[in-house]
């Protein structure tokens, strides 16, 4: 017994020796290489063809919702108001959950939203994003029903104090890991997948009104099979043809009781992410290499920050959105000017922004700040008394410090003692 003890002991001498001196591992990194893949965004090809397949978002090669589907979606909106743990409608303590549902990606782009959204003073107050996305969980994980994927969620919803019938509104992003076979089969499979998400969604959350899709952002950088180019671009096509299912009226996507059972959500574009790496979009938009993480395919913070931003700006301006994730404000009486107006340019930046300021009166104890997503003070641009009329302001990108601030989501807010006058995002590049 004694020599097979010494044996083991020995055994794990060796296979310990020999980890410390195995040779590192390669470090994954992205290819920062392949700063294009041809491909045109479906926001840019319109009526255009991609392997036989019309562009645009939506039918007939448009990035426009078609009037009725519009009217229809702003029909839903008129239902979206807060509500108590039971459903019903409570104007004081009631909440709107808007619940964003996806993958590892979809996480992290949540989590960053989120943290910009509730700096926001625009929000509305009863307005609260929970993150449902998961690492790992695919769409055909997740268009599972009895997927943990639902499970988790409802922990996450009881851990913010809030229930399923709160859920109003959602995010969706979704994707499928180590797709393989050409298009349209894959596109289709995640189309089918997608549907069958929406009965679910629907089924589970009944107050679940409106639903804003997203398809991948660039993965052109990537070195995995986890979903890299041309799957990221293709799935594009998935969330097209679900919404424009709906919008031909099928029943597995029926949102109107008028027509029969409901089944789904109202379905719309998001924000569409994807654009051809360092190639501006016709926006503007690009992904730069910094944007990606390591493997190339999820965000890093910086590109993370860049949806998190495009997220807020959907969701502030969209007339399905506005009405519900915007504050109400009382009617101001004309001989009240309003607090202040801000504008910055350019934004996104990297090494120094505009940022213009219209007061609408006097404030003699006021403080324009560059704070953080969370809230935290990165720097003072101004502090004193500001007049009526327009007065501009610059940042230069770094802290009290001196120091470079990193790349991400930061908030110019005006204040005057404890009053917000005026507060607008910003995204510093690296």
């Amino acid at each position: 017994m004694l020599r097979c003890a010494a044996r083991r002991r020995l055994a794990i001498l060796c296979f310990t020796v020999a980890v410390c001196l195995a040779p590192p591992v390669a470090i994954l990194a992205a290819d920062c290489t392949t700063t294009s893949v041809g491909l045109t965004p479906l926001s840019d090809l319109g009526a255009g063809l991609y392997l036989g397949r019309e562009g645009g978002l939506y039918p007939g090669g448009s990035n426009v919702r078609p009037p009725a589907h519009e009217s229809a979606g702003l029909a839903e909106t008129a239902s979206v108001v807060p509500r108590d743990a039971a459903g019903a409608p409570d104007p004081v303590s009631g909440r709107i959950v808007l619940l964003t549902i996806g993958m590892s990606n979809t996480s992290q782009e949540s989590n960053a939203f989120a943290s910009v959204a509730n700096q926001d003073p625009e929000r509305h107050p009863r307005v609260m994003i929970v993150n449902g996305a998961q690492g790992g969980q695919t769409a055909a994980v997740i268009s599972d029903p009895n997927a943990a994927f639902w499970a988790v969620i409802d922990q996450r919803l009881a851990d913010r104090g809030v229930t399923r019938e709160q859920v109003q509104a959602l995010w969706y992003k979704e994707a499928n890991a180590q797709p393989s076979g050409g298009f349209p089969a894959h596109a289709e499979t995640l189309r089918a997948q997608s549907e069958r998400i929406m009965a679910i969604i629907r089924a589970r959350y009944p107050n679940a009104r409106l639903c804003y899709c997203s398809s991948r952002i660039y993965a052109g950088y990537a070195t995995t099979a986890l979903n890299p180019e041309p799957y990221a671009y293709e799935s594009g096509f998935s969330i097209k043809w679900l919404i424009e299912e709906q919008i031909a009226g099928d029943p597995a996507l029926n949102f109107d009781p008028d027509q029969g059972a409901v089944v789904s959500p109202w379905l719309s574009w998001g924000p569409y992410l994807w654009a051809d790496g360092l190639s501006p979009r016709s926006d503007g938009l690009v992904w730069e290499c910094a944007d990606l993480s390591a493997d190339g395919t999820h965000p890093s913070p910086q590109g993370a920050a860049k949806v998190a931003a495009m997220l807020l700006q959907f969701f502030k301006t969209d007339a399905t959105t506005r009405p519900w994730f915007l504050r109400q404000t009382t009617d101001v009486p004309e001989t009240s000017p309003a607090p202040g107006t801000l504008s910055t340019a350019p934004n996104p930046f990297r090494d120094a922004t505009a940022i213009r300021l219209a007061a609408g009166r006097t404030y003699e104890h006021a403080r324009i700040d560059i704070v953080s997503a969370s809230g935290r003070l990165v720097r003072r641009l101004a502090s004193g008394r500001i007049d009526p009329g327009t007065q501009t302001y610059s940042w230069d990108g770094l802290d009290e410090k001196g120091r470079r601030a990193p790349a991400g989501v930061y908030v110019v807010r005006v204040h005057a003692t404890d009053e917000t006058i005026a507060a607008k995002e910003i995204v510093r590049l690296r």
